[in-house]
């Protein structure tokens, strides 16, 4: 029978992270346990199938010693020798009552159970459970080591000007950094538990006061209406809460700097952090965002303007200057200037295939390069990328499959498409691309246009959280242009996104421009 310390015990020790589990549903019986630690123990290896990884522990020799269980791969072996099992010996030693151990176990984060689940689910989550002769249940200590990298440097978003630091894989460690940028009491957190396999912990935060608690509520609902087995990271999870999720163009912000995250959270956006990912993605986002890196608020409003506009340019040119060359060529030769047309029909007069073909070969050519200096260590990869594409490209031309003017379009058309400082949203701009090329090599300058409207209406169609994707541009809101394709001086931004819908707008009281 539970002991009235112990009762008090369990209204009293929380996990002490201040984070509110919804957990998933593990497959184990959900049965009390007894009050005889060896028979707890027994239970509990039959559940985990005498897994190799679980130590089960004896404290002393006494039949009616404590049992101590954790898991090898992810115990922390210093924090358990000299905080739990040295002080627990001495604890027997001196013949002290257990009742006592609240005062010689000074483990921070602590809790009792009295169900079989619970106690599994613990003991998997890398804590360390202590059985006590004659009372009921578990006692269950945070003595995980997690295994992760250390904060390190951002790879797919690179600035020059800003913080350097990136997401790892810890969900700790990302919720530190987001914690040292963020000092407000009223970042709220709540945490739930996905996947009846992995058990993945992800974490929905946002600023209380500030964030519109309907789509807090909106993505929360859609996380735990997810049943999946296992969910592997952000980037899993991000594609199964999508408004629309057969469209290529992402709808949530995917991205591994802690700074572009807290920027969101105070815009009054809601973040989504996943375990084992070095990624959180934001919501809700617009298409505009995707072309915004957190080193335009670095920079001088002058040049950041500049930068966004060639942003955009770069991403229109390469979705469409490989299906204008083919366009022109196979169908409005006529608007090319006679000098330029003689050069280009001497460039192509051994080529025996139409643009269309030519240009699509090409393209899936340089997509495969891509795709294997990615896969392939750095320093290889590089070579790889810039060897195969030089050798390749050469061995064409003499060959006759191509011609170096159309060598030339499709290289600037992949280049464009790297300014976008959002991945997904390049990988996107790569999707797209090839219907258009095939219906301009089809249908000319009309299967283009029919293309890019096609793209627009579908955008047009797209929402984030049931909020417009191609806001402020449709639905036409003025005061949100001015942090869009230009940004002006930031002490004009003064007032958060309509998008977020946040329930304070203004964010900036700063002094006027011109100072006396």
């Amino acid at each position: 029978m539970k002991t009235k310390w112990l009762q008090g015990l369990i209204k009293s020790l929380s996990l002490g992270q201040g984070l509110n589990d919804q957990g998933g549903d593990l497959e184990t019986p959900d049965v009390p346990l007894t009050d005889d630690p060896k028979e707890n123990a027994r239970r509990i290896m039959d559940t985990v199938l005498h897994a190799m990884d679980v130590a089960n522990v004896q404290l002393t020799d006494d039949r009616h010693s404590p049992q101590v269980m954790y898991l090898k791969t992810m115990t922390n072996y210093k924090m358990l020798q000299q905080d739990i099992i040295r002080p627990m010996k001495a604890l027997a030693l001196h013949g002290k009552s257990w009742d006592r151990i609240n005062d010689y176990v000074v483990v921070g984060q602590r809790r009792a159970v009295d169900k079989l689940s619970d106690a599994v689910h613990y003991l998997l989550d890398g804590w360390t459970l202590v059985g006590l002769p004659g009372v009921s249940g578990f006692l269950c200590f945070k003595t995980d080591h997690e295994q992760s990298r250390p904060v390190e440097k951002a790879e797919n978003q690179s600035i020059v000007i800003g913080p350097q630091e990136a997401f790892s894989e810890s969900l700790e460690i990302n919720i530190s950094l987001i914690r040292k940028r963020l000092k407000t009491p009223d970042l709220e957190f709540v945490t739930m538990k996905i996947g009846d396999l992995t058990q993945t912990k992800v974490v929905v935060m946002g600023i209380r006061g500030i964030v519109n608690e309907k789509y807090m509520d909106m993505i929360i609902q859609r996380i735990r209406e997810v049943e999946i087995d296992g969910l592997l990271g952000a980037g899993e999870l991000v594609q199964l809460i999508d408004d629309q999720p057969l469209s290529p163009f992402p709808q949530f912000n995917l991205g591994e700097r802690p700074d572009n995250v807290v920027a969101a959270l105070i815009e009054g956006k809601v973040a989504v952090i996943a375990g084992g990912s070095p990624y959180a993605f934001t919501g809700p986002s617009s298409f505009i965002e995707f072309f915004q890196s957190p080193e335009d608020y670095y920079n001088r409003w002058l040049s950041t303007s500049l930068v966004r506009m060639l942003r955009v340019f770069g991403v229109f040119v390469s979705i469409t200057l490989s299906g204008i060359y083919v366009a022109t060529l196979q169908y409005h030769y006529e608007i090319i200037p006679a000098n330029m047309l003689k050069t280009i029909a001497l460039s192509r007069a051994k080529v025996p295939f139409p643009p269309l073909y030519e240009a699509l070969f090409l393209e899936l050519t340089l997509e495969v390069l891509r795709e294997a200096g990615a896969r392939l260590p750095t320093k290889v990869g590089q070579t790889m990328g810039i060897v195969g594409g030089i050798v390749i490209g050469q061995a064409a031309v003499s060959a006759g499959f191509t011609s170096n003017v159309m060598i030339i379009v499709v290289s600037l058309s992949a280049l464009a498409s790297f300014v976008t400082p959002s991945y997904v949203m390049g990988n996107a701009v790569r999707v797209v691309r090839f219907p258009i090329i095939f219906l301009s090599g089809m249908y000319g300058f009309m299967g283009l246009m029919v293309g890019l409207v096609t793209i627009l209406l579908h955008m047009l169609n797209l929402s984030s959280l049931h909020a417009p994707y191609m806001t402020p541009l449709a639905p036409l809101r003025l005061g949100d242009l001015k942090d869009t394709i230009i940004r002006v001086p930031t002490q004009l931004l003064s007032f958060r996104p309509l998008l977020s819908r946040a329930r304070r707008n203004r964010k900036n009281n700063s002094p006027t421009l011109k100072r006396k």
